[in-house]
């Protein structure tokens, strides 16, 4: 390997620290390191940057130094070419940045080693389009973990036709819905209710969010469905989140969200192929 990209947690210290360290140790390995314009890393230290296109085709390997925010926003530059990314966890959770502080310069030798496995995490596409046309799309992205419908907070709940397949199988009245992958069942999913699902499973999660009705369980489908989620009413201000970004959308009454099994991945280093179930039996079994 030798160009690796790193992309930092902008307002941690700490993870500013430990982001410069790891791009001191490459460098002296003889390892060319990329820092997106964008991160606070490059300025900070007087650093030379790239563009985030150069950052997005020229990395070999992404490494994210913070908590999973960080990591999120680290995977969006890898979906073009499914670049490998590692997670160095300077936050909380951490089900998505596997190696703590105290391994980290085992994973960087790991890294420049090649001693290293990947594990396959399934993407989601979501267009949402006006009308009855795809034709008509307005935006177009992947996640990781999900594409989320929320009320604002000052506005009414929402009422949301739920297809697959082109059936019409439900229609909910909800302060919004999330459609999640198995990487994102432990996030905004899992905070609405939704389940546990392990990463390497190939499913894809529908969750209501405070539905107004008794039935308020996920949906769990196959990852070759056709979702459509049609909104039959809803506000002026109301949110469409992609993996936590949100982008606000006027008078959404007429949008249909379609979301598809992408047909790329994020390639997610690992070290330990059980880091998922030993991450879930000490934040939610021994943490309670």
């Amino acid at each position: 390997m030798k160009t690796i990209g790193i992309i930092s947690n902008n307002i941690k210290q700490k993870a500013l620290e430990i982001a410069r360290s790891a791009y001191d140790y490459f460098t002296e390995k003889g390892i060319k390191v990329l820092l997106p314009a964008e991160d606070k890393l490059s300025a900070k230290y007087s650093l030379p940057c790239v563009t985030n296109d150069i950052f997005s085709s020229q990395s070999e390997a992404i490494i994210s130094v913070g908590g999973d925010g960080t990591f999120l926003r680290a995977s969006k530059y890898s979906f073009n070419n499914e670049v490998p990314v590692l997670g160095i966890n300077v936050g909380t959770l951490g089900f998505l940045t596997e190696v703590d502080t105290a391994n980290i310069r085992e994973a960087m030798d790991g890294i420049i080693n090649g001693t290293y496995h990947l594990e396959k995490r399934m993407l989601l596409e979501g267009k949402l389009y006006k009308g009855k046309s795809v034709k008509d799309t307005i935006s177009s992205d992947l996640a990781l973990n999900e594409f989320a419908i929320t009320r604002s907070m000052n506005e009414k709940v929402i009422k949301m036709e739920i297809i697959v397949n082109d059936i019409s199988i439900k229609t909910i009245v909800a302060d919004g819905i999330i459609v999640a992958t198995p990487t994102g069942s432990t996030a905004y999913s899992l905070s609405a209710g939704g389940p546990i699902v392990e990463p390497g499973a190939e499913t894809i999660i529908v969750t209501p969010i405070c539905p107004h009705t008794l039935f308020n369980r996920s949906i769990i489908l196959a990852s070759d469905r056709l979702l459509e989620i049609k909104i039959c009413s809803g506000n002026k201000r109301d949110i469409l989140s992609i993996d936590g970004k949100s982008v606000p959308l006027e008078e959404m009454s007429e949008y249909t969200l379609k979301v598809t099994r992408s047909e790329k991945n994020l390639n997610l280093i690992s070290f330990n192929p059980n880091a998922f179930f030993k991450v879930f039996k000490e934040k939610f079994i021994e943490g309670i």
